[in-house]
């Protein structure tokens, strides 16, 4: 029975050479009693755990430690644990293996790649550096390659790329996955062009493979000593990556080569069809492309074949409402109400649909949906800040607050304090606002220091009326963000109050300088040359003004205001009656014009336009006080303010001037 033993050993290592394991393993099997060799044994081993058969080879290997106490028996069985996920385990044989045997840089390798696996990649890195002084040319390849991706995994591909660079020095030995790593890696340190070189390389390498019957077993086996488990690992990274056509087409993303881009992903399209990652990055160039219709074209498609995938919605949601205005956001609903039916209760869902709602306007039905997105999420913060911002659109400021308020409880954060102190100031409440605000920045210390918080700050002094305090913020933002236009106005604001007027003019000279076409600061500037009696300059302004707002009663009576003060009669006569075509119940542009007639010495005229005065001033006042009103007035004589008041009396007690 011996000679068949041995005859049986003799065929499994025929078959081993020949890469048949599936038969090696069947001849071991029956010729397992002649095994006797530590070669022949970690033969055994390594076929039947490939097989499935590990509590086998565990047991072998058991045997072999207590028998002979190799190394090499402690690094196999620490190998197979490994893959068992028996981590800790592992790390104990290879510590003995290393005692026994510290020159075999397979125990180094070995521990390395655990350590890896483990999260320590400090002694990863320390193992795997051990393991490549100790090796030759056949085998420090895949180390290079290892240790590369210990790196990666750790945080640092910059450090990664020398030893992935290593890893393909020798073609001969290199695999696709190998080229790849090194791309990744080059990207990261933005090297795109080298990045795209390095992975046409392993683009062709790859495309060998696939073509293989053994989709590249053979040329894996001869480049490598990883095993065939190994093997089917990378196998499933490659296609992961749809044969690293996604990366490319990110490369050419990158290196604004569109067609490249899309060609790689047609590549990988008639390798892997259907496939959505594929759809996605399609739709991408695309609309980097400005090719919108074939981007939304691409993500419904995404969509017809993952309709749960929620990343092709949240795309073409965002190409709907970039390209199609409100028809778009009305598209986007629809989809959105299609994706509803399919997942009713999951809260992103949800949030999108109220989302969509509030931003075409309607907003008890946003409301609603929050409400269901609030019953399926109760504790998200964004939830909340959602309906506080629909709350705000109602005009519902303090059921704003109170959604705020519940934002806090759950999350702390100086953004959701920020928008408190908006809302409470917003409804005037400047003191709690004031609260909210330095909560922000006592959460987010170098928030202080932003303009957006200087300028907030600056917002609540000002209604508070502490015009010291709001212009030094408002100062603090400027040299911050010295061309930011609006802080300029809202500086010039505070001065104008205190009455620093030179300082207020100055103001809103810079903001027109950096903003010509700012129409605010003409019309607060056209105040401040008002306040310093300079009226051509202020009307001068305020005509500038009304370049920008053609049909602005206001600004046409300021206008006019300015004109009377600067004694251009017909000038200001011209701007009221514009303000009195506009709005017809102007009463103080009746005054005006009747002080300008009175003084042409028009008498008839001014007394017509107190009456019409009278006649619009304070329209709820009973007509006696009307009447007083006008006998009140300066400027005119009693005969003209008597017969007025007169008129006016007499136009009551008309019937058809009841009302």
């Amino acid at each position: 029975m011996r000679w068949r033993n041995r005859l049986w050993l003799r065929l499994a290592q025929r078959a081993l050479k020949n890469r048949d394991r599936e038969r090696a393993l069947a001849y071991m099997d029956k010729g397992k009693d002649e095994i006797s060799t530590l070669q022949d044994q970690i033969a055994y081993v390594n076929l039947l755990h490939g097989a499935g058969r590990s509590q086998e080879g565990l047991t072998l290997l058991g045997q072999i430690i207590d028998q002979k106490g190799a190394s090499a028996a402690y690094e196999r069985r620490a190998h197979l644990l490994r893959e068992l996920g028996r981590g800790e385990e592992a790390i104990t044989d290879l510590d003995e293996a290393i005692m026994l045997n510290s020159d075999n840089y397979l125990n180094w390798y070995t521990r390395g790649v655990l350590n890896r696996d483990l999260g320590n990649y400090e002694e990863a890195i320390r193992d795997l550096k051990q393991s490549i002084s100790r090796e030759g040319p056949e085998s420090i390849i895949s180390t290079y390659y290892e240790l590369g991706m210990t790196y990666v995994e750790s945080g640092d591909p910059a450090a990664a790329t020398r030893w992935f660079q290593l890893s393909i020095q020798r073609p001969e030995r290199s695999i696709p996955m190998y080229y790849f790593m090194l791309a990744r890696c080059l990207c990261h340190e933005g090297k795109p062009e080298e990045a795209k070189q390095v992975l046409l390389q392993g683009v062709e390498l790859a495309d060998r493979y696939e073509a293989q019957a053994d989709e590249g077993y053979a040329l894996f086996d001869e480049s490598t000593s990883y095993s065939r488990g190994a093997f089917l690992t990378f196998q499933r990274q490659m296609k992961e990556s749809f044969s690293f056509r996604l990366l490319l087409a990110d490369i050419n993303l990158q290196l604004g080569d569109i067609d490249g881009g899309l060609k790689a992903i047609a590549e990988g399209l008639a390798r892997y069809p259907g496939e959505v990652e594929l759809y996605l990055k399609r739709a991408m160039l695309l609309s980097a492309a400005g090719r919108a219709d074939e981007a939304r074209e691409n993500l419904r498609l995404a969509v017809h074949q993952e309709p749960d995938d929620l990343r092709a919605y949240a795309e073409l949601l965002r190409l709907l409402r970039e390209e199609e205005g409100e028809a778009g956001e009305e598209a986007a609903l629809e989809l959105l109400t299609g994706l509803m039916k399919r997942q009713p209760r999951t809260p992103i869902v949800c949030y999108w649909v109220a989302d969509s709602l509030y931003r075409l306007g309607r907003h008890e039905h946003a409301l609603d949906m929050n409400s269901r997105l609030l019953e399926v999420e109760p504790d998200d913060p964004a939830n909340y800040i959602q309906r506080a911002d629909i709350y705000i659109e109602m005009g519902s400021l303090p059921s704003a607050e109170e959604a705020m308020q519940q934002a806090v409880k759950l999350e702390n954060s100086p953004e959701i304090h920020n928008k408190l102190s908006y809302i409470q100031y917003l409804q005037g409440h400047n003191e709690d606002a004031l609260l909210s605000l330095q909560q922000t920045a006592e959460l987010d210390p170098e928030y202080e220091q932003h303009p957006a918080y200087q300028s907030a700050s600056g917002h609540i002094y000002k209604e508070m009326g502490m015009w010291d305090l709001a212009v030094q913020a408002y100062s603090r933002a400027i040299r911050a963000e010295p061309r930011q236009v609006k802080l300029y106005e809202f500086r010039a604001g505070c001065f104008l109050e205190t009455g620093q007027l030179e300082q207020a003019a100055a103001d809103c000279t810079r903001g027109l300088e950096l903003d010509g076409d700012a129409a605010e600061l003409y019309s607060l500037r056209s105040s401040v040359y008002y306040a310093m009696k300079d009226y051509p300059a202020a009307a001068q302004d305020m005509q500038q003004y009304l370049h920008f707002y053609p049909e602005h009663p206001g600004a046409y009576y300021r206008l006019g205001q300015m004109l009377y003060k600067n004694r251009e009669e017909e000038a200001a006569l011209a701007a009221f009656d514009r303000v009195l075509s506009l709005i017809p119940e102007h009463a103080d542009c009746y005054l005006y014009k009747a002080h300008i007639y009175f003084g042409q010495l028009e008498p008839e005229a001014a007394l017509q336009h107190i009456v019409s005065w009278g006649l619009f001033y304070d329209k709820e006042a009973p007509v006696g006080e009307r009447v007083n009103a006008i006998r009140s007035l300066e400027g005119f004589t009693e005969e003209i303010l008597e017969e007025a008041a007169e008129r006016l009396r007499g136009m009551y007690g008309q019937s058809q001037y009841l009302s």
